[in-house]
């Protein structure tokens, strides 16, 4: 009988679910990936190692792609006999209420609701995926893991907006940063490639995905990061407008566009959306490979804002480590990769054009002669979260190095 920790994590193109067992060894994944071309794509491999590799129709909303996700994972457990203790679930927005792992309750699950506004393409959905969890597996210890815990001691002069604190009794509105299990995970992984200790680390973590974010890690702390009060903030991204200058809001919203449709333009008309019609950087790459400009300049405007934040982290670390490639786009999309380091010789990056093309998992992509190391890391956050899990329940202790 085997005792399984459960991973839910929905994301804004995505649901990724995965099983480990209580030495943290991966047993069984399942993500199921709704941002394609309208249709839906699960893939993964069972309990029994047996690959999964489905397609389904058009017209199934997240509720419904986390309803066959879980319902598999229920005809699984069933079937193999093995035991769920504890199901996690990546919340991506704590604010300042949330600062580490902590047990679901119908309270914690009302002030997550509260949330709502803060991150509207992801605390819905974090949130349905508990409700959902709870329903199927109403005996199981459920958590969440929140992505800002990992920014919540940024520097005030990182972390402060140039507005008065007086503005609002109910919110707090301060830079939080995101991605903050991803970040996590890249500290670690990074530290075993450059067998160091992360607390001796300086990195710049380009988590690039549907969402994108940079952050800067100093001496295994983050000092500063590109998204902020919001996962809005920050790089251009799948259907986020990234950096704006506020005046353009505040002229549509005196030419009249409701609230509720400028939401929608900023979180999901805008970015790469915005500027080719199209979210998906692999088809973007097609296109621009067929002649397409507007999918062309979409791909030079995303890259050429990931430079200047690099730029930026550089003169606030000095020296760097490591820059990290993760997410989905920083794992798989090498164009992208050399694109946004092509130049940057004069700030110590200089890319292996090989190794570039022919990375597979996590491994250094830089040339002899760079100053600092250029690292492509595969995006754990599900493990992340098993070993916070275990930690919590006293089944392991949390000064190993082994998310990688």
């Amino acid at each position: 009988m085997s005792l399984l920790l459960l991973v839910v994590n929905v994301g804004s193109t995505s649901v990724k679910t995965q099983a480990f067992d209580v030495g943290l060894q991966a047993k069984a994944l399942l993500a199921a990936d709704y941002g394609h071309a309208g249709s839906v794509v699960m893939d993964g491999h069972d309990l029994h190692g047996r690959p999964i590799a489905e397609r389904f129709g058009q017209g199934m909303d997240v509720a419904a792609v986390l309803a066959l996700v879980l319902g598999r994972w229920q005809q699984w457990l069933q079937a193999s006999g093995s035991v769920l203790i504890a199901v996690g679930h990546r919340i991506v927005h704590g604010a300042d209420w949330f600062d580490a792992l902590t047990p679901i309750s119908p309270d914690v699950l009302q002030r997550l609701a509260g949330l709502d506004p803060y991150a509207p393409l992801h605390n819905p959905f974090n949130r349905m995926g508990v409700e959902q969890s709870l329903d199927r597996f109403p005996d199981v210890a459920q958590f969440a893991l929140f992505d800002t815990a990992f920014h919540r001691n940024l520097p005030d002069v990182a972390k402060r907006y140039a507005i008065p604190e007086w503005l609002s009794s109910a919110v707090a509105f301060y830079r939080y940063g995101f991605h903050g299990l991803s970040c996590h995970h890249s500290l670690m992984a990074a530290a075993q490639l450059l067998a160091t200790e992360p607390s001796k680390l300086n990195l710049i973590v380009l988590h690039l995905g549907g969402g994108n974010s940079v952050t800067a890690i100093r001496e295994g702390r983050s000092v500063d990061t590109s998204m902020g009060f919001s996962p809005t903030e920050g790089l251009m991204m799948a259907g986020r407008c990234g950096d704006i200058d506020p005046m353009i809001l505040l002229t549509l919203l005196r030419q009249g566009m409701p609230l509720d449709k400028l939401d929608d333009v900023l979180n999901h008309q805008s970015g790469l959306q915005g500027i080719c019609g199209d979210g998906d950087m692999r088809s973007i790459l097609q296109r621009s490979g067929q002649g397409d400009h507007q999918a062309a300049l979409a791909i030079e405007m995303f890259c050429y804002r990931i430079k200047k934040y690099i730029g930026a982290y550089c003169a606030i670390l000095g020296e760097v480590s490591a820059l990290v490639f993760t997410g989905g786009i920083g794992e798989h999309a090498a164009e992208i990769r050399q694109r946004v380091v092509g130049g940057l010789e004069p700030l110590g990056f200089a890319l292996n054009d090989v190794a570039n093309k022919n990375i597979k998992h996590n491994g250094d992509i830089s040339d002899a002669a760079s100053r600092s190391r250029i690292l492509v890391i595969h995006a754990e956050e599900e493990r992340v979260c098993a070993r916070q899990m275990l930690t919590f329940l006293g089944q392991v202790s949390d000064d190993k190095n082994e998310e990688a």
